[in-house]
């Protein structure tokens, strides 16, 4: 599985084919050090992968999202603070654009994209689908994009809707269609990947997301569970606090395989990292920013006023990058044990 998310990396990256020899340099200085900084308490390394928050403002209402329960900032990033955090971090190979929101209502994420590929930078985003319309299609198929995650959780329209609060099911398998087939016409490379977040309720339908992918001309499906760190556990729903599939690891082993068989037939690869982990790398390799320039361990720490690490926008990278605080991050993880904003986290 891992050598199959590298190879659909290395395919995708025609950003870094295409960008200065300096600049290719940079970008495999900066790996060779991270591979060398690997479990130090300070590293050598700039982050190798970046998170970046291109706005918290989203146009749906997940029933698992719990953004608005925590306070969670809103806002959107401009593109004049994107090129500071890339001068910062100028040896990035790669950028997932995405956050709390949905990254298709920032009006400059095609000008951040454009930046980020000049400086030989594969960029992922994920979206939840409902905005893929005809022009911002043909702005996906003018950009180089490496990958295009878009979020379903269900198969069945009517659960997928009051999961997905706001979207309409048929209008979003549509808009995926309508993507692959622009695509395909001007030849790009882009890989396009649904992804699915595993409740109770939707367990039993994980063999169908790989056939509903085929269906849309999709060869990559990617599940994780819902999230169970404590602090997120504290702030779900009622509902929500019922769909943790911890219990069920049984049956997911059984689902699992179901659907790796029937992936096998329509040739889909299928990503579950929680299934092989072999503990957090995050501190060492990648970083998450926020819209307004705040650093968190990753993507998972939601909680903005108490472990965010520093500012990137207004602090020295390096100071915060091996400060005490990424220190003892780095300390505890490297021993299998978390962090107190890391508990119950599937990937530690």
């Amino acid at each position: 599985m891992k050598l199959k998310k590298y190879y659909d990396f290395l395919k995708s990256n025609n950003s870094f084919l295409k960008t200065k020899s300096n600049q290719k340099l940079k970008i495999l200085l900066n790996i060779t050090k991270y591979l060398k900084s690997k479990k130090k308490l300070i590293v050598r390394n700039k982050p190798i992968i970046a998170q970046i928050e291109p706005t918290s403002h989203c146009n749906l209402k997940c029933e698992m999202c719990i953004r608005e329960k925590i306070d969670v900032p809103i806002g959107t990033m401009t593109f004049k603070d994107f090129e500071k955090i890339l001068e910062e971090l100028d040896s990035l190979s790669k950028i997932h654009l995405s956050g709390q929101g949905e990254p298709l209502l920032n009006k400059e994420l095609f000008d951040m994209i454009k930046y980020a590929n000049n400086r030989g930078i594969t960029i992922f985003f994920t979206t939840n689908g409902t905005m893929l319309t005809k022009e911002i299609i043909n702005k996906i198929c003018k950009v180089d994009i490496g990958e295009i995650g878009i979020s379903i959780d269900s198969t069945i329209r009517k659960k997928y809707e009051r999961i997905r609060k706001g979207a309409n099911f048929n209008k979003v398998k549509i808009n995926i269609k309508n993507l692959v087939l622009e695509l395909k016409k001007n030849k790009k490379k882009t890989i396009v990947s649904t992804s699915a977040v595993i409740l109770k309720d939707n367990l039993n339908e994980m063999p169908e997301f790989i056939k509903l992918a085929n269906s849309l001309g999709i060869k990559k499906v990617g599940f994780q569970t819902v999230q169970e760190k404590k602090d997120y556990l504290d702030k779900y729903n009622p509902r929500t606090k019922t769909q943790v599939v911890s219990n069920f690891n049984g049956k997911l082993k059984e689902k699992i395989k179901e659907a790796k068989k029937i992936a096998k037939k329509y040739n889909i690869t299928i990503i579950f990292d929680e299934e092989e982990s072999v503990g957090c790398i995050w501190p060492w390799r990648s970083i998450y920013i926020t819209w307004n320039g705040n650093i968190t361990p990753c993507c998972k720490i939601l909680d903005y006023k108490k472990p965010y690490f520093g500012n990137i926008l207004k602090k020295d990278f390096w100071e915060i990058w091996n400060g005490k605080e990424y220190q003892l991050t780095r300390k505890l993880l490297r021993k299998r044990k978390a962090p107190l904003e890391c508990k119950g986290c599937n990937m530690v």
